[in-house]
């Protein structure tokens, strides 16, 4: 990251505090942009519903090019590919390079990683692909095909996970393991934690609801109810490793937020920056809005400027940085990371003054 990339996001953090504290009605211009290239997938996961229709009229190659463009025009610092499933997408990696070649310098990918063979991978990082995240919903195939509904799923996920972490240094890659805490997996927490550290991965936990547009879903609904004394038996343990060692595991503050999420969603104490920072298109050209909260506006009606510009978007905006939301819990790490208490738990949990076990 950039010196000018650097300050750029020093000051959006700045204008979120002045707006939480001193002006609510400051607009906070997006700094991201959520592609959703299609809401189709591979897979046939436990939490998640994408798999259960075929989306049709999705925006074209043309199209997406296009929204790039606009997207580079308005200098967006950071473009994440996401789905469904992206690379499902026959021009994945020709979009992928098109915004390389705008210009816009960081690319992300989100990928259940069955696609990314040794081929795909060298195309997607010639395309000035250096962030990933891969998802993996347990410790052993048993565990995370049945969760992700394809035998042989967990097999060659980790292997084409491992050639990711293979070039990380050379090219600077930022790679992270996406863990899914639901109820058929948190049992396994502790032994999700040993593959990270065994992987030499950054571990991310997401929290499974039915709330965000992609999951909403009967079964989804079932695995999100995540029992308590589950959640603190698998942090309890996680802690003790965490303990022995820290490296790859993620903070104690995400660590603390897991059992809010399960009883009490919105957690109106913490200001969702996810909803500023990041602007969503849809794959059928749907814009706005949040992960929870679907969109009124659409590309192929009006330019994102107009969309960002507009009185709706500001208003809708506003509201959800307020959690005046149904909740979700997506990225809740991001809205945590900056709040400076969050800091000094940090600090106090590394001097042994708090546990998670203790609830503190």
């Amino acid at each position: 990251m950039t010196a000018t990339d650097k300050v750029r996001l020093a000051a959006f953090f700045t204008k979120l505090a002045v707006k939480r504290w001193l002006i609510p009605s400051l607009h906070v211009g997006p700094l991201v942009a959520e592609l959703f290239l299609t809401e189709n997938c591979n897979l046939r996961c436990k939490s998640c519903s994408c798999w259960l229709d075929n989306t049709k009229g999705e925006l074209t190659t043309d199209e997406w090019k296009e929204v790039l463009r606009q997207l580079a025009a308005l200098k967006i610092l950071k473009v994440n590919f996401t789905g469904g499933e992206p690379l499902i997408r026959p021009d994945a990696i020709e979009l992928m390079a098109c915004a390389h070649e705008l210009g816009i310098s960081h690319l992300h990918l989100n990928t259940n990683g069955i696609r990314l063979t040794p081929a795909i991978l060298a195309a997607v990082l010639d395309a000035g692909v250096r962030s990933f995240n891969i998802s993996v919903d347990g410790p052993s195939a048993l565990v995370h095909d049945r969760i992700r509904g394809r035998l042989g799923a967990f097999a060659t996920t980790i292997e084409h996970l491992r050639a990711v972490i293979d070039q990380r240094e050379r090219l600077n890659l930022k790679v992270r393991m996406n863990f899914t805490v639901m109820r058929d997996n948190i049992a396994y927490l502790p032994e999700i934690a040993c593959l990270a550290q065994e992987l030499r991965v950054q571990l991310y936990l997401n929290l499974a609801t039915d709330h965000t547009f992609l999951f909403r879903a009967p079964e989804v609904a079932r695995q999100k109810r995540v029992d308590q004394g589950d959640i603190t038996a698998a942090l309890g343990k996680l802690e003790d490793i965490k303990r022995r060692d820290p490296r790859w595991l993620p903070r104690y503050s995400d660590l603390r937020y897991i059992p809010g999420h399960f009883s009490e969603l919105v957690q109106r104490d913490v200001p969702c920056a996810e909803s500023q920072l990041k602007l969503m298109i849809h794959s059928r050209g749907e814009i706005g809005g949040c992960w929870a909260h679907d969109p009124a506006l659409n590309v192929r009606d009006r330019s994102v400027a107009n969309v960002i510009g507009s009185a709706h978007y500001r208003e809708e905006h506003a509201r959800l940085f307020r959690k005046d939301c149904v909740g979700c819990g997506s990225n809740y790490s991001l809205n945590l990371r900056w709040l400076p208490t969050t800091y000094l738990h940090d600090l106090l949990w590394r001097a042994g003054l708090k546990r998670l076990a203790a609830g503190g």
